[in-house]
């Protein structure tokens, strides 16, 4: 179990590793690239769900899809054209080595058919996945924006253009509608509002 240990420490530097897109965009103390990982796992099985494919296969892909990342770093988009880097597969070819092969050969297929989710043969699942990977990208831009940077609105433009799923279309546009905090100002003033009908019904 030890090379299993070691790919749970090596998991865990995408805690510590931010997401460099935001960095460039002004963001001070940008989320993770571990965090990033959780809400795309989040909604890669909701909109997997509601376009009915594999909801379970989905998410695995959505948390597992930036795990080469330990190793290459976050290189945005801007950055590319200036950096050659291996393909993921390469990465978590090697990242999976020393596990045991039935681990390995699981871990290497998510990856791998996570980065396929642009080609013609995509799995229903890759392609939700990989909405859920623009659409968490597009609300952090939103998060940022309520937060008061007004550079960032690029990030929501081209993260919903890039959405190809009709549930991914629809939540990308859902989620330019209402402000990042509307969830918690209507669940504190329904919890004031139950609170004091039970109050007066004692």
């Amino acid at each position: 179990m030890h090379a299993v240990a070691k790919f749970a420490y090596e998991a865990g530097q995408l805690q510590r590793l931010p997401r460099s897109g935001w960095l460039l965009a002004g963001v001070k103390n940008p989320e993770s690239v571990a965090e990033h990982s959780f809400r795309v796992g989040v909604l890669a099985y909701v909109i997997a769900t509601l376009e009915g494919a594999n909801a379970d296969r989905a998410a695995a892909l959505g948390l597992f899809h930036d795990m080469p990342e330990t190793r290459i770093g976050d290189v945005p988009s801007v950055g590319k054209p200036y950096v050659r880097t291996p393909p993921a597969q390469d990465v978590a070819h090697d990242q999976v080595a020393e596990l045991p092969p039935v681990l390995a050969e699981h871990i290497a297929a998510l990856i791998d058919e996570h980065e396929r989710a642009k080609e013609p043969t995509a799995t229903p699942e890759a392609r939700c996945s990989r909405d859920a990977d623009k659409i968490d990208c597009l609300l952090a831009a939103r998060e940022y924006q309520a937060q008061g940077n007004q550079q960032v609105q690029p990030f929501v433009d081209s993260m919903s253009a890039a959405v190809v799923t009709e549930t991914g279309k629809r939540l990308a546009v859902a989620a330019q509608e209402i402000p990042p905090g509307e969830w918690w100002a209507n669940f504190a003033a329904n919890f004031a509002k139950n609170s004091e009908a039970a109050r007066a019904a004692r």
